[in-house]
């Protein structure tokens, strides 16, 4: 009872049972075409035949009279013809059989030219006739019939056949669909055992595709990309939490012995408005860490897309340079700007400047003094570019496909403050505005390169 009810509620089952049932259903419809067209074609003959002679042996009575009538019938009759099947039958207007094979039948009261199927002794032999009947002006009645014997025999034979035949098909549609549900329960069994282990915590399970190119190859493909997606997340989220873990235990440490250095102070009094400034620094800088995951995680979930409006990247881009403009200069660094026409996109302001604002601040952090900073914007037919290129020591080849992890940073620049978020900032807004980033070496220094679809 169990096994009948997972066979009830599974796809598979009823998937399988579906194809065998069109098939039978296929097998029946065509079996009926036939049957009916092969029937109906065989009594179409037999009626136009019937007519044809009908007619011509009206036409001889007509003009000839009863006498060449009779004559022609007994001429039929006796022509080695259509022996087994011809049924002819002339009797007078008083009901004398003049000629005719026919040895026992009763002819329908009030029907003249009409085609019937009727019981009657032909030859000695009972059969099932179909007859065409006339009757005369002059009460004379012309039968033309042909017996059905042979046809009602093909009939049944064409019967046995397409029975045996769905019979057959019934064998194939059950082995077709066994086949069918096999294949299936294969490739989702496969599937399903990957999801189990990858559930189970084995991440590095993937789906085994081989050479097929079905769709469930497609499907398998699709799971497989999402679980590299998932392990890369996985990864990232360990990655991030340990570097979490790692950017407040370090200030909540500094915060924490400041704040006992100045309790043991024998004038904790004194000490105090300095450790509580320095705290307030110090958790100042841990909301700035906490608002800037939160600004990547709204840019990651898309929620910011509503707000996009066609902005002039002249406005944007110029108005974040010149902001930075004054703290260039205090470091002795040159930074320009170079725009080609009037480019617009469709993105949010304050994500724009945002990205811009973290290109720079990174520039001008990690380039180094006397170092030059070149900010251009231009575009092409489907996309505007933005780059920022600077010439101070860059970022190692090995190190660029890092660069926009969350907390990545080169161990030279440790000691440098900072988090590592900037270009996962920017990383994030850039796919939010369905735009591509590019880390380039510059030779020497660091080439940023975002293209961003035209509004």
């Amino acid at each position: 009872m169990s096994m009948l009810a997972g066979f009830r509620h599974s796809v598979v089952f009823r998937m399988a049972a579906g194809y065998g049932l069109l098939l039978l259903l296929s097998v029946g419809v065509v079996s009926a075409i036939f049957y009916v067209g092969t029937a109906g074609l065989l009594a179409r003959n037999i009626d136009k035949q019937l007519s044809l002679t009908s007619r011509r042996l009206i036409q001889l009575h007509d003009h000839q009279g009863i006498a060449a009538l009779q004559q022609e019938v007994h001429t039929l009759l006796t022509d080695d013809q259509d022996v087994n099947t011809e049924i002819y039958q002339l009797t007078a207007a008083d009901g004398r059989q003049l000629v005719g094979n026919l040895t026992a039948w009763t002819w329908p009261v009030g029907e003249s030219d009409a085609r019937v199927e009727r019981h009657v002794r032909r030859l000695g032999r009972d059969t099932l006739a179909r007859l065409l009947i006339h009757r005369f002006p002059d009460g004379a009645v012309l039968v033309v019939g042909r017996d059905l014997q042979d046809q009602r025999d093909l009939e049944r034979m064409i019967l046995t056949a397409l029975a045996a035949g769905g019979l057959i098909a019934l064998v194939l549609a059950a082995g077709g669909a066994l086949l069918f549900r096999a294949q299936l329960q294969r490739q989702l069994q496969a599937i399903h055992r990957t999801t189990s282990e990858v559930a189970a915590g084995q991440l590095d399970r993937r789906i085994a595709v081989g050479r097929s190119r079905d769709e469930f190859a497609v499907v398998a493909n699709d799971v497989n990309r999402m679980l590299d997606e998932i392990e890369r997340l996985m990864d990232t989220a360990r990655n991030v939490s340990n570097a979490i873990a790692h950017d407040l235990r370090t200030p909540l440490g500094r915060i924490r012995a400041a704040l006992e250095d100045a309790l043991r102070s024998q004038h904790p009094l004194d000490r105090l408005q300095g450790s509580a400034q320095y705290a307030i620094d110090e958790i100042d800088t841990l909301i700035t860490l906490f608002d800037k995951l939160l600004q990547i995680a709204e840019a990651e979930s898309g929620l910011r897309r509503q707000r996009f409006d066609v902005l002039p990247l002249r406005e944007v881009v110029g108005d974040i340079v010149e902001l930075y403009q004054p703290a260039a200069e205090n470091e002795g660094m040159n930074l320009s700007l170079s725009i080609d026409g009037e480019p617009t996109v469709s993105a949010d302001r304050d994500l724009l400047a945002s990205i811009m604002a973290n290109l720079l601040d990174n520039a001008l952090k990690y380039a180094g003094h006397g170092a030059s900073v070149q900010v251009a914007v231009r575009g092409n037919q489907d996309h505007v570019h933005i780059e920022v290129t600077d010439n101070g020591p860059g970022i190692p080849p090995h190190a660029i496909e890092r660069a926009t992890e969350r907390f990545f940073r080169l161990d030279a620049s440790r000691h440098l403050r900072g988090n590592g978020l900037g270009l996962s900032i920017v990383a994030a807004v850039v796919a939010l505005h369905h735009g591509t980033l590019a880390l380039e070496d510059a030779r020497p220094g660091l080439r940023v390169v975002i293209a961003l679809p035209r509004s």
